[in-house]
């Protein structure tokens, strides 16, 4: 039987590395690991939806400018490029751009104790934890169960630019396929465009595999798309994973993406 590694754990120390960085003593080692958890989906939530509320203002205003210039009927083909073209030219598209959360902790012995969160992304803007957004931010934090465990040590939260393109991460081509496939969309079709997206990103190989009952068929299958290297026996090899599990109507997808950097 063919036994299967994840590509991270497989290079960690080499090409990558972990993304909650803390010691903890035996006992405490898996509340910490659950506080870890409730931080990310938190965050995850709370920037998904502030960024849902401004996508949702921008169009609003761009539907206010097109009503202005009173397009007519015969027009209607170029009012539709308008408003597609001008959405796209926004700092934000229609997923979150979330690609990791770094947490990085400090025991409550030491003088200075501290919890870190990182928030690693290529499309968020900083004006979504200031002001008003920043208040109500604070408030739903001191509600959450991690705040209690938490309290004692500061509260950091850092927003840090990607380096690396935003097309090339394989957590938002999951959340991409995942938002096609609910919308009925062929998943040949679905595969294809998620790897024409990555034409430009520079990365050598991508790797996409489907599998669950596709299309609603009464016998589960798998299904994949390949295009370029991917070498998974190297370990200097710089390589993304990302496995995601997809809700349908006639079931359950799951869904595997390697990508192969360099």
């Amino acid at each position: 039987m063919g036994q299967k590694t994840n590509p991270l754990c497989f290079r960690l120390g080499t090409t990558h590395s972990h993304h909650s960085v803390w010691f903890e003593e035996p006992k405490k080692y898996s509340t910490s690991i659950q506080e870890d958890q409730k931080i990310r989906n938190f965050f995850k939530n709370y920037i998904q939806y502030e960024i849902k509320e401004y996508l949702k203002i921008a169009t609003k205003k761009l539907e206010e400018k097109l009503k202005k210039k009173n397009f007519q009927q015969k027009k209607k083909k170029n009012k539709k490029h308008y408003f597609q073209k001008s959405i796209f030219n926004l700092p934000l598209l229609g997923f979150e751009g979330i690609i990791r959360i770094q947490i990085e902790k400090q025991g409550v012995r030491a003088k200075k104790t501290f919890v870190r969160i990182i928030i690693y992304s290529g499309l968020i803007p900083k004006s979504l934890l200031k002001g008003e957004t920043l208040e109500n931010f604070k408030k739903n934090i001191k509600k959450q169960e991690f705040f209690y465990s938490i309290y004692p040590r500061r509260l950091r939260i850092e927003l840090e630019h990607a380096e690396e393109p935003l097309y090339s991460q394989p957590n938002l081509i999951a959340e991409f396929i995942a938002l096609q496939l609910k919308q009925r969309v062929p998943f040949r079709k679905t595969m294809k465009k998620a790897i024409d997206i990555t034409k430009d990103t520079g990365i050598k190989g991508i790797k996409i595999q489907l599998a669950g009952r596709i299309d609603g068929k009464d016998i589960a299958r798998k299904e994949g798309k390949r295009k370029g290297k991917l070498p998974l026996q190297i370990i200097c090899a710089k390589i993304d994973y990302y496995s995601h599990t997809i809700q349908t109507v006639y079931g359950v997808l799951g869904l595997k993406i390697w990508i192969f950097r360099k």
